[in-house]
């Protein structure tokens, strides 16, 4: 395959903007390692493509490989669905793999362009250390978030795992205040720009008043946001508008829902109860959370959190980008990292994050992130976005976020917890042999490259593997340093060696064998793995009870009726307690309990694959039965019944309560009876086909 810029912009009808030109004109293209930082919605992907296309002309057959990293599930199902369909003309094959961290994915290593999140991209390189020499080109998206305080440890440990493989690397960032200094480190072309194809407008509402750019505007400072929800959609434009909890995104979007409809047609009023309807599918039982969003649904505005189950917030996607119907998303900070939400405003209600002990003004790069969601090439000249504040905060808000002014990209790899995992993972995927090859590694760190003086740094890195020579997790003999059998399948599975020990601890207690086994008991172990935080808030009414309950089941540890109030939530799913009795009981929203039951799922994986490497057979099926009720959120009744494709939970319920105990009994009984006692007095319009 030759390559040809101009042919690929025609076939693509594309003319590169300022940005790209700049990118393509000072060689990125033809860079070993290269880093982009220009604004977010100023073409980079774009480039991406291009760099693939490039790469892949200098090898011939399917040879050519290359991986996309970004940090969320939902970026790269966006991703997966653009590449499909861009790179079909250029006969390469687009693979994603977001999900089960146990598994090497084989038949990934058939594509040529494998999107993955960086947790699964760590994964992937655990098991199958030969995957680095096949990949011939890195993009890291959303490369800024090394600076984050809790993915971008892994982050920069893949980076540098590519970098010494001698991969070209082309990383994507919006914001980065030190640029030079990163790009100094990957030995990168560092590729600048302030360009944006739309203009970006900041201005600060104080009380009524609000500045934008060299405009000004005064409201009612008693509903200054719902002026300003009404000046918005009078202008027929869209709006993302960011709150700093789940339960402020409910109750704004409900408190504005007065506002909007004004302003739809009878057109997009009919799209909105079509997806509004759809949104209620959602669940089989609707929870009141997805009663309040199918009604917010209708009147053309919704909210939008991580409690949201991932097929509302697809039907909300389809709303606002696809129809346009939808004309104001009420959000948490889950929709500023990378998602395409063309809004042509962005109004900030929440600058301040309660962080447990007082309120402070949200990180300046964070804030850089969320205002760059406002104006999409597609629709505007021009994108807004308005801070909200209290005019005794005016001035504070005016220096600290409308200079542009963002903070340096620091590493987060010293913290032990972190060079505990990565120094196993490390050591056990046989990447490293010898403490000479850990500190070798290390020093090729972001980390090592900031902070010159590295002897404190490999002080730590030796207390890492100590410690993980104390839990048998590894051992050193003769100089080099191997993984024990249960220290190479904790690596594996991608849990906190910590996390580990604990739950080696409780595969070892020998008390367990006097003891019938206790599900909650087990639950509650899985509560004090690192991988279940944060736990379950309690309130000082509910601290006696939860404490006396776990007494009674002889459980103590610290943080008690934290951990025994999680243990609870996840005792009412498998004993089929409805979302609804969850949500008014724990005040957990289907999308944060799905969550939990997914991490609490992978963990019990995780505790019944240690138990069969210490051949505990009977532990084994104990917890592959619990991680099974757990998954489905079933008593152990339903086991056999939720075997059969197409039951769930509440399908297998209403079989098993009319007599249809076993799959036996399932298969004896005619397709029809089994329609009817499913979906009872359903039309037939509705009725799914079980065969």
């Amino acid at each position: 395959m030759v390559f040809s810029l101009d042919e690929v912009l025609k076939h693509f009808g594309f003319q590169l903007n300022e940005m790209q030109s700049k990118a393509v004109l000072e060689g990125m293209l033809d860079a070993h390692n290269c880093l982009v930082c220009a604004p977010t919605a100023s073409g980079k992907t774009l480039l991406a493509v291009l760099k693939i296309l490039r790469e892949k002309a200098y090898f011939s057959g399917n040879l050519f490989k290359a991986i996309y990293v970004v940090p969320l599930k939902a970026l790269a199902e966006e991703k997966f669905e653009e590449f499909t369909k861009t790179f079909e003309p250029y006969s390469l094959t687009v693979g994603i793999s977001v999900g089960n961290f146990d598994s090497d994915d084989s038949d990934l290593f058939e594509k040529n362009i494998i999107i993955v999140t960086s947790e699964k991209m760590d994964s992937i390189l655990r098991h199958r250390k030969d995957f680095l020499a096949s990949i011939s080109l890195a993009i890291f998206d959303e490369f800024h978030l090394i600076n984050d305080e809790t993915r971008g440890a892994t982050l920069e440990v893949i980076v540098t795992k590519f970098l010494r493989a001698n991969c070209k690397i082309l990383g994507l960032s919006a914001t980065i205040a030190n640029p030079e200094e990163v790009s100094s480190w990957l030995k990168a072309k560092l590729i600048k720009s302030s360009f944006r194809p739309t203009k970006l407008v900041k201005g600060i509402m104080a009380g009524g008043k609000l500045h934008l750019g060299e405009k000004s505007f005064s409201f009612d400072d008693k509903k200054p946001l719902e002026d300003l929800i009404g000046k918005i959609l009078s202008e027929k434009k869209q709006a993302l508008v960011f709150t700093a909890t789940r339960r402020t995104a409910e109750s704004t979007a409900q408190a504005l829902s007065s506002v909007v409809p004004k302003f739809l047609d009878e057109n997009e009023m009919q799209n909105l109860l079509e997806h509004s309807k759809k949104s209620l599918k959602a669940l089989s039982n609707p929870t009141s959370q997805c009663k309040d969003l199918s009604k917010c649904f209708e009147k053309g505005i919704v909210f939008h959190h991580a409690g949201l189950l991932s097929k509302q917030q697809s039907e909300i996607r389809k709303a606002f980008k696809d129809d346009r119907s939808l004309k104001i998303i009420v959000c948490t900070t889950t929709l500023a990292m990378g998602i395409d939400f063309p809004a042509s405003y962005v109004v900030v209600r929440d600058l301040k994050r309660f962080d447990g002990n007082f309120s402070s003004f949200m990180p300046q790069s964070e804030i850089a992130q969320i205002c760059g969601r406002a104006g999409r090439p597609r629709y505007d000249k021009e994108g807004y976005a308005v801070l909200m504040c209290s005019p005794k905060d005016e001035g504070e808000v005016d220096d600290l976020y409308l200079n542009d002014k963002v903070e340096d990209l620091y590493s987060k790899l010293s913290s032990l917890p972190f060079l505990r995992i990565h120094s196993l993972a490390a050591i056990a995927s046989g990447y490293c042999a010898s403490f000479e090859e850990l500190f070798q590694f290390f020093n090729s760190t972001l980390f090592a490259f900031q902070f010159k003086n590295n002897e404190r740094f490999l002080v730590e890195i030796e207390r890492a593997v100590f410690e993980l020579k104390d839990l048998d997790f590894v051992r050193e003999k003769s100089g080099k340093l191997v993984a024990t059998p249960i220290g190479e399948r904790v690596s594996e599975l991608y849990i906190d060696p910590k996390t580990a020990a604990v739950f080696l601890e409780f595969l070892n207690d020998k008390r367990m064998e006097k003891k019938e086994f206790s599900s909650i008991g087990a639950l509650f172990v899985l509560c004090k793995s690192s991988e279940m935080r944060p736990l379950l808030n309690v309130k000082k009414t509910e601290e006696d009870a939860l404490f006396n309950e776990a007494w009674d089941l002889d459980l103590d540890d610290t943080d008690l009726a934290e951990k025994m109030k999680t243990a609870k939530l996840l005792d009412f799913w498998t004993n089929e307690k409805t979302e609804e009795e969850i949500l008014e009981h724990f005040s957990m929203p289907p999308g944060i309990v799905h969550g939990k039951v997914k991490i609490a799922e992978w963990l019990l994986y995780s505790l019944q694959e240690m138990a069969f490497v210490l051949n505990e057979s009977t532990k084994y099926e104990q917890l592959k039965n619990l991680r099974r009720r757990v998954k489905h959120g079933i008593k152990e009744e339903l086991l056999g019944l939720c075997k059969i494709r197409g039951i769930g939970r509440v399908r297998a319920r209403k079989l098993f309560n009319a007599g249809i105990k076993t799959i036996e009994d399932y298969h004896l009984q005619p397709k029809e009876k089994i329609k009817e006692i499913i979906l009872g007095k359903k039309s037939h319009q509705e009725t799914l086909d079980l065969g």
